[in-house]
């Protein structure tokens, strides 16, 4: 860089015609123009210049480093000033008081830099004055001191709110008649929860009250069992409604007993829950009183419930009537490791159950 800046120092550029455009051919990248004229067009000709040019200006670069603060200061760390500013915060942990405590804590700070301007603010934070207190604010309100870490990490933002907002937001939820240990479920499985305003978290419960016509006590049992689905997208439910009662084939009051049962499945991929549904119904034969029975059936993962239901077809067990003998339930299907399953449930072995699994 230094040396393009001398080279270009003894650049001389001659214009023959202000009102008309230069052509020019380059022949190196440091050079010395000068320019003749040829049919009344402005030419310009370029010559390397000679190795004594750059020598006489290198010798001056000794002493005009005396005075720069980057030499002469031992301290100086260094300095990149050609490359863009990095906001790779778990790089700073060894220079920073406040990262080295969040980590003490159990803070994965590099999960913060996928976040949104986190880096632009959280280096200004004083540990002491903005983090304590939201520490202890959490403490009183039943968050265990296990799971600041996690809490932190998931919701870095919460750094930003003052106390008085919070206790806002927690008094509101006292209002709604949630009791101390209901709140404590609901910021410990929520971190973002306390993001939102009373006003916004009022209009969601309303929504959901209303979609699935739930009592106060039902609607305050689904905020606490999955506090996430009132704080995810309206948008989301209402697809997930269209889903179970269109496509599935849910009645309303079917809906509602799903939603008190299990309001994780309102989180889960549609497309995927949809073609549980149907592999469980249409092709295991199991009618909706059995999956209203145990909604945990629509949770598992689709090639375990496919993986041990032929199994079960292969030895001719297949059979999930609890009015008919060798009856299997569908928590049998979904839970326990798959030597359980294959040496009690499947009358069988594991070596049999994994010799069938590579053959599918």
């Amino acid at each position: 860089m230094l040396r393009h800046s001398l080279r270009f120092k003894h650049v001389k550029f001659l214009l023959g015609y202000t009102t008309i455009r230069n052509q020019a051919q380059c022949a190196g990248k440091g050079v010395v123009a000068s320019a003749v004229q040829q049919n009344n067009l402005p030419v310009i000709s370029f010559q390397k210049p000679g190795p004594h040019v750059l020598d006489d200006e290198l010798r001056l670069i000794p002493s005009q480093e005396i005075d720069n603060p980057l030499v002469v200061d031992s301290s100086f760390e260094g300095v990149t000033p050609l490359f863009s500013p990095s906001f790779n915060l778990a790089s700073l942990v060894n220079k920073s008081e406040l990262l080295q405590l969040m980590v003490k804590l159990g803070v994965s700070i590099h999960q913060w830099e996928r976040k949104t301007d986190v880096h632009s603010w959280v280096m200004a934070l004083d540990f002491k004055k903005d983090v304590q207190p939201i520490i202890q604010f959490l403490v009183d309100q039943g968050v265990a001191s296990d799971s600041l870490g996690l809490f932190f990490t998931k919701n870095p933002y919460i750094l930003k709110s003052s106390i008085e907002d919070l206790e806002i937001r927690i008094n509101y939820l006292h209002s709604k008649k949630f009791s101390s240990e209901m709140i404590s479920r609901i910021l410990s499985r929520n971190p973002h929860w306390l993001l939102f305003s009373p006003e916004r978290i009022d209009n969601r419960l309303g929504f959901v009250q209303q979609t699935f016509h739930l009592t106060g006590d039902e609607l305050r049992a689904v905020a606490t069992k999955e506090s996430r689905l009132i704080t995810s997208s309206l948008q989301g439910i209402k697809l997930m409604n269209f889903g179970f009662k269109e496509e599935m084939g849910f009645e309303a009051h079917q809906i509602k007993e799903l939603l008190l049962a299990k309001p994780k499945l309102w989180l889960m991929n549609k497309s995927m829950l949809v073609d549980r549904f149907d592999y469980l119904h249409n092709t295991m034969k199991m009618d909706y009183e059995s999956v209203l029975r145990f909604p945990a059936v629509l949770t598992c993962r689709g090639f375990r419930i496919k993986q041990r239901h032929e199994f079960l077809c292969h030895l001719n067990r297949a059979q999930y009537d609890p009015k008919l003998p060798r009856y299997v339930s569908p928590l049998q299907i979904i839970s326990d490791s798959d030597t359980y399953f294959a040496v009690h449930i499947a009358r069988s072995s594991i070596q049999d159950f994994n010799d069938f699994c590579k053959t599918m």
